[in-house]
């Protein structure tokens, strides 16, 4: 067999071996555009806050924004290099010229990059410019019930404005502060929390955040079958157990599944409801069940059971 045979022969032994999961077709997007769409080229503007926004690309996983001072070809700073998922982004700047660019980017191929340039005049449109919330994240669900608010300065603000409103809409807390951050301690439940500034003659919009805080550990697992200390021939398991769900977060149940009665050698762990089925081989099996809420409470784990299939 010459080489450029056994070349290809064993390029074909190997792709026998692959399964179609594993060969992924990737949308080439390397000749797309991204299309700019604020702000516009050259344009000058009264405030600070900046939105820049583009087209989404098709296909496209993820977007590489970069924005210069006062352009790319002789920068004197690199402002931001950032990579996002959405195709907007706002960004607080100082007073000065600026060029952007946006690239779109997925796991094989990226487009060119589009590029514009803008000029912050001063910050006269106060009222136009947007709180940039930074902590806790948007729709963060906690267990811990202490967060550390904080946003970006705006140029010129001489105060903020902090609200914070439970689920049902009711101001429980208000706030006005020079500083950029406030420490809170909520209770439990749903809550927004919002941010203004003011100049001392007019005010930004308030842009808001929400969070669920959840200290409530979820309610212990009780198991039901198979019956503890049972035999069975049938190799087809259906293990039921049940839980009366604690309000708060999202909860889940975790079924671990051992050999031996020491509980060292995991046969199996999965997520699971009941009841769940797995099949398994003859032996002796020990297990039990826990369960966990999204804010990162845990119950204890339940009785453990046994059984025996034969």
């Amino acid at each position: 067999m010459n080489k450029i045979s056994l070349k290809y022969f064993l390029f074909f032994i190997i792709l026998s071996f692959t399964s179609c999961e594993e060969i992924l077709y990737v949308e080439d997007i390397s000749q797309n555009e991204v299309v700019l769409t604020a702000p516009a080229n050259n344009v000058t503007l009264s405030f600070s806050s900046v939105t820049f926004s583009w087209e989404a690309v098709e296909n496209a996983e993820k977007y590489h924004l970069q924005i210069a001072t006062p352009n790319f070809t002789n920068a004197q700073k690199i402002v931001l290099d950032t990579i996002i998922t959405k195709n907007s982004f706002t960004q607080q700047l100082n007073i000065g010229k600026y060029e952007w660019k946006v690239k779109a980017v997925n796991s094989a191929y990226e487009t060119a990059y589009s590029a514009r340039s803008f000029e912050i005049l001063n910050n006269d449109d106060f009222q136009k410019n947007t709180v940039i919330l930074l902590s806790p994240s948007s729709n963060l669900i906690t267990k811990t019930p202490l967060q550390k608010l904080s946003w970006d300065p705006i140029l010129g603000a001489t105060n903020y404005q902090i609200q914070i409103l439970d689920e049902n809409n009711t101001l429980v807390k208000e706030q006005i502060t020079d500083a950029t951050l406030l420490n809170y301690t909520f209770d439990e439940g749903k809550f927004t929390w919002k941010v203004r500034a003011t100049n001392g003659t007019v005010q930004t919009l308030y842009t808001s955040r929400s969070l669920l805080v959840d200290t409530k550990v979820p309610n212990t697992p009780t198991l039901s079958g198979p019956v503890n200390a049972s035999s069975t021939t049938n190799t087809s398991i259906d293990f039921q157990w049940s839980r009366t769900p604690v309000a708060g977060s999202a909860e889940k149940d975790s079924i671990y599944v051992y050999s031996e009665s020491s509980l060292t050698n995991l046969n199996f762990k999965d997520k699971a409801t009941s009841p769940y089925n797995k099949t398994l081989a003859s032996g002796t099996y020990y297990w039990f069940v826990k369960s966990f809420d999204e804010a990162g409470n845990e119950s204890a784990k339940s009785t453990v059971f046994n059984f025996i299939i034969k």
